[in-house]
């Protein structure tokens, strides 16, 4: 730069002598020419342009001006600075680069903008309008970022964009720790890729690892349909495709899931629910509790195990069913959206109780199937088959469907055993008591006649017949009509004897009648709480369950 001003002091005082001839003019301008492109270097810091510079002073703030293809080199750092034009003040160690501004470091970071602040002494970069950052595996973009070289952390504000890969992440601010590999984005996060979209206003990003990490209600739209909301954040393996949250739910096209941790598996397209699991159905007016649920999307299935307790409002009542595993099927068509259940299944509802290893509940149709010893209890009747079908209509039982080795007992005022049995049995309901029992094949009945009045034992019929209707009346035996020559006798009360009084199989099961709270199981003291009013409990109580419930 000193031999720039030399030469140009130098020819401007010669032509105004006008004491140099014409060779030493053209001399002074050829050093001239070649003093325009000349390197300088002040402070650690070299500089040029393709054009010219000037030095302007101004006291404290004197500073050198370069235009075209300026460029700026910190050698120390490895750090190399293009632009259009720039200002640099170097006694303060700041350069303003305008135009097409790139910095490059290592050979392996480019950033560039439209305007670049940059303090040599803190090596921090203010980056300006049309920022974008590549370092080869990650580009940022964004209008406002400060970088700082040496340590390569930077914060960008007003609003960023970042692609990993696959995965895209929008915020209003970020923060990238190179010490910790992270990039900390705040409000309005938009993290996208192929699996899923996640909507967040705090995450944490791990450029090694691939995990982000959200803080706070975070909302994950997934490529199935399912959406996921957690409260208190979750973790998200990007590369692996699966993530994990704490306490939320997720939203199928058929169900919420809650649960204290979530889970998704892109993967095998699974959906998993733990720790106090609640999957709701609107729909059907369903509520399912259990420990655990597994969600599987393309099979349309979903498993709940760990304690499993399903509840159906019907018709001012609840129907509660528990099992060891609990399985939705949904379908597109209707007809095969299913509910089952398996092993140790137990039902219970105020008018009726059962229990069976197996269950299907048909959703259409509102048709429910026992299977492999059932049991049911309804009033006073106990009934028993290979396999047993109860139809509901309007929220109400309208029809049992007993078939092969079909049994029913109903016991009197009186404790004495009613009792009819054959191949297969149909009973219809009214207003939720036994109304009449079709009998059909190998028909046997044993009826106790009683005094109404006196409730004395008048005898006791039995009778062999091909099919048989009972009619009933309070839930209790009151009329029988026997089809195809029947075969029948009446025993008076002093010539009954003990084996006379029980069909062959008899077998009075109460002690196996479930009741609520065994069916409820772990989940009784809930449902008490919610069934009752919350005011009267301990406010430490109170507290714990409200917290617990979704």
């Amino acid at each position: 730069m000193k031999l720039l001003r030399f030469a140009q002091n130098l020819l401007i005082e010669a032509i105004k002598s006008k004491c140099m001839n014409f060779q030493r003019i053209i001399i002074l301008s050829f050093l001239l020419i070649l003093s325009i492109g000349v390197k300088a270097q002040r402070n650690g810091v070299r500089y040029g342009s393709k054009g010219y510079s000037e030095t302007i002073n101004k006291g404290k703030d004197s500073f050198t001006r370069l235009v075209e293809k300026v460029w700026f080199e910190i050698k120390k750092e490895n750090i190399y600075i293009k632009g259009d034009s720039a200002l640099y003040y170097d006694k303060q160690g700041i350069m303003i680069v305008f135009g097409d501004v790139t910095i490059t470091k290592n050979d392996s970071i480019d950033i560039t903008s439209k305007r670049l602040n940059y303090y040599v002494t803190e090596n921090k970069a203010e980056l300006r309008n049309n920022v974008v950052y590549d370092d080869g595996d990650m580009r940022m973009t964004t209008n406002y970022l400060d970088y700082y070289m040496n340590s390569e952390d930077g914060h960008f504000f007003n609003g960023g964009k970042l692609v990993d890969g696959e995965t895209t992440l929008i915020a209003e601010e970020g923060y990238v720790v190179n010490a910790e590999d992270l990039i900390k984005f705040y409000e309005d996060v938009d993290l996208t890729n192929p699996e899923y979209q996640l909507l967040t206003d705090t995450l944490f990003y791990h450029r090694t690892t691939k995990i982000a990490t959200t803080y706070g209600p975070t909302k994950t739209i997934m490529k199935n349909g399912e959406v996921v909301d957690a409260d208190k954040g979750g973790k998200f393996y990007t590369d692996k495709k699966n993530a994990q949250y704490t306490a939320g739910k997720i939203t199928t096209e058929s169900y919420e899931i809650f649960g204290d941790n979530l889970f998704f598996d892109d993967l095998r397209q699974e959906s998993r629910a733990q720790g106090n699991v609640k999957v709701i159905s609107e729909e059907n007016n369903i509520i399912i509790l259990g420990n655990e649920a597994a969600t599987k999307k393309e099979e349309g299935i979903t498993k709940i195990w760990g304690n499993p307790v399903l509840k159906q409002a019907v018709e001012n009542d609840t129907l509660y069913l528990s099992a060891d595993t609990l399985i939705s099927i949904d379908s597109e068509y209707d007809s095969l959206s299913r509910l089952l259940a398996f092993n140790n299944v137990k039902i219970f509802k105020s008018d009726m109780q059962g229990v069976s290893d197996s269950m299907a509940y048909m959703l259409e149709d509102s048709m429910i199937f026992f299977y492999k010893d059932p049991i049911l209890w309804s009033e006073g009747n106990q009934i028993v088959a290979d396999t047993i079908s109860m139809e509901i209509k309007n929220g109400k039982m309208d029809k049992l469907n007993m078939r092969n080795k079909a049994f029913t007992i109903n016991q009197d005022t009186v404790s004495n055993f009613n009792q009819i049995k054959g191949r297969n049995m149909t009973a219809y309901l009214k207003n939720d008591e036994m109304d009449k029992i079709l009998v059909e094949g190998n028909g046997e009945s044993i009826y106790f006649a009683v005094d109404e009045n006196t409730l004395e034992l008048i005898g006791m019929n039995k009778v062999l017949c091909s099919s048989m209707k009972i009619q009933f009346l309070n839930g209790e035996m009151n009329d029988i009509t026997f089809y195809k020559d029947p075969e029948g006798r009446f025993i008076p009360p002093h010539e009954i004897e003990e084996p006379e009084t029980r069909l062959k199989d008899f077998k009075w099961h109460i002690e196996k009648k479930p009741t609520k709270i065994e069916v409820l199981g772990k989940h009784a003291y809930k449902e008490q709480i919610l069934e009752n009013d919350k005011a009267v409990l301990p406010d430490d109580v109170k507290l714990e369950t409200e917290n617990k419930r979704p």
